[in-house]
């Protein structure tokens, strides 16, 4: 590599590590709080449903286990390397007894090279369709990619929900963009992590993903308005 390519990749390297480091620097702002993550994430759902328009959309979220909801996540890219940050939350559905767990919360990362140039906010959904899916967000943290098998989630009025009623990916993913940016990348090798500070918060106490997905049930006012979202747009 040439001593000039070197120079504009340590530069590169070195900006986006001032951004990831300190967020203030940009200008997209993630949510922070619990309550911030918990009311941007409806909005979220609520702009996919009209976004989609999809009938298949609403036939993935009524088979869904859980849904993570990760509102505004900023990306950032400069001469080939680029960086993704922001903060979420996961809810679990019981089927047998129809309640949903949660909210847990999440930091999601990545930092990378590829062809990739420019600044965005990114909303994404990802339906999570089996045990497996589940167990991943169970975790302190986790990287997608490997065993845990994910996809682009289907849309479309031309795509047919029996076709794709198997379900064959742990984890479907849908996002809707802002900003002028180009990507060839993926959420491949993007670290999940427990956002332990907001589920202390939210909580009141130290609990683990594991706990609240397993034994707290939804009774936050806010965190019901998501539920009854889901629920009603996927009848």
């Amino acid at each position: 590599m040439k001593v000039q390519n070197k120079i504009f990749l340590f530069i590169s390297i070195l900006f986006l590590v001032s951004i990831f480091l300190s967020p203030e620097l940009i200008t997209f702002a993630a949510s922070e709080t619990p309550i911030e993550i918990i009311r941007e994430a409806l909005e979220v759902i609520e702009d996919m449903d009209y976004s989609l328009d999809s009938g298949v959309f609403r036939s993935v979220l009524r088979r869904a286990r859980g849904i993570a909801i990760f509102p505004s996540l900023t990306e950032v890219a400069i001469l080939g390397v680029g960086g993704l940050r922001g903060n979420g939350l996961v809810l679990r559905r019981d089927y047998e007894t129809g309640n949903w767990y949660g909210p847990a919360f999440l930091k999601i990362s990545t930092l990378g090279l590829g062809a990739r140039m420019g600044i965005q906010t990114i909303d994404l959904l990802l339906v999570i369709n089996d045990s497996d899916g589940l167990e991943a967000f169970m975790k302190k943290t986790f990287k997608f990619g490997g065993t845990l098998a994910w996809t682009v989630g289907p849309i479309g009025r031309s795509v047919s929900a029996e076709i794709d009623s198997k379900f064959n990916a742990p984890i479907y993913s849908y996002s809707i963009t802002r900003g002028l940016y180009f990507d060839a990348g993926s959420l491949q090798g993007s670290t999940t992590k427990v956002y332990s500070s907001a589920n202390k918060k939210f909580w009141g106490e130290e609990l683990s993903n594991r706990t609240i997905l397993e034994r707290k049930i939804v009774n936050n006012k806010d965190v019901l308005k998501l539920c009854n979202f889901i629920e009603n747009i996927g009848k």
